[in-house]
């Protein structure tokens, strides 16, 4: 059996995407894996001169509400976006190689009826891939937090029967210590301080109605910050 790891990832770096991991979903329930064993999940991280600037203009996203919600020029929309679009690519790429493959863009999910937009979720988050594919934890903002970008990136799925090499990791516990600058930073003060578990559902952690996107608490974080201060050493040196 030739595996597609490698086509598969070289599909997605030339792309961007960072952080590839190809998982195993088959222990999860069919409506959660729509009865295919595989996941790849992908990640585009945001640039650090984005972090720069949301945190240097404290009213970043509600300038943009207040001009008639122009967020066409906004890098995180452009990159939630773009790994929409590339999860659709990479579902065309592996059905042309003969397997099922379904994308977990927000055109894929609501075609397909799976996301709920009552509590605002979908049956098999991205977030849920990536804590299986070992890629980070959730933080207090209830965002996948990585090593390398904190919370600065923007996640895309597919599920497939493609023949993969997997991994299942037991989901990492969070690494936000006492931290709590997102919850102190959050003006809707929607975020509840308390620190993710298995058994923690997301609305112990967030109100995610009340959330108004302002992604201070994404920008703030001492992970995403750590990312920034990398990415200026690099271009210092």
């Amino acid at each position: 059996m030739k595996y597609l790891n490698q086509e598969i990832e070289h599909e997605l770096t030339s792309r961007g995407a960072k952080l590839v991991r190809f998982v195993s979903i088959a222990h999860l329930d069919e409506k959660q894996n729509r009865k295919l064993p595989n996941a790849i999940v992908f990640a585009f991280p945001l640039t650090a001169d984005y972090v720069r600037k949301v945190v240097d203009t404290p009213d970043y996203v509600q300038a943009r509400i207040e001009d008639h919600y122009n967020f066409d020029d906004d890098e995180y929309t452009q990159t939630e976006h773009k790994a929409g679009e590339v999860a659709d690519e990479l579902t065309g790429f592996i059905a042309g190689k003969g397997y099922q493959a379904k994308s977990q863009s927000d055109a894929g999910l609501v075609a397909e009826e799976v996301f709920n937009f009552e509590v605002k979720e979908s049956v098999l988050p991205h977030k849920k891939v990536a804590l299986l594919g070992g890629l980070g934890w959730i933080g207090r903002n209830n965002l996948l937090i990585t090593p390398e970008y904190g919370a600065a990136q923007c996640l895309g799925t597919v599920l497939t029967d493609a023949p993969l090499e997997t991994v299942l990791h037991e989901p990492f516990l969070p690494k936000c210590g006492n931290c709590n600058i997102c919850r102190k930073i959050c003006e809707k003060q929607v975020l509840k301080g308390k620190t993710w578990s298995p058994a923690i559902s997301r609305d112990e952690i967030v109100d995610v109605y009340g959330c108004s996107t302002c992604l201070k608490c994404l920008v703030h974080c001492p992970w995403t910050q750590k990312h920034t201060r990398k990415s200026a050493k690099k271009i210092n040196h």
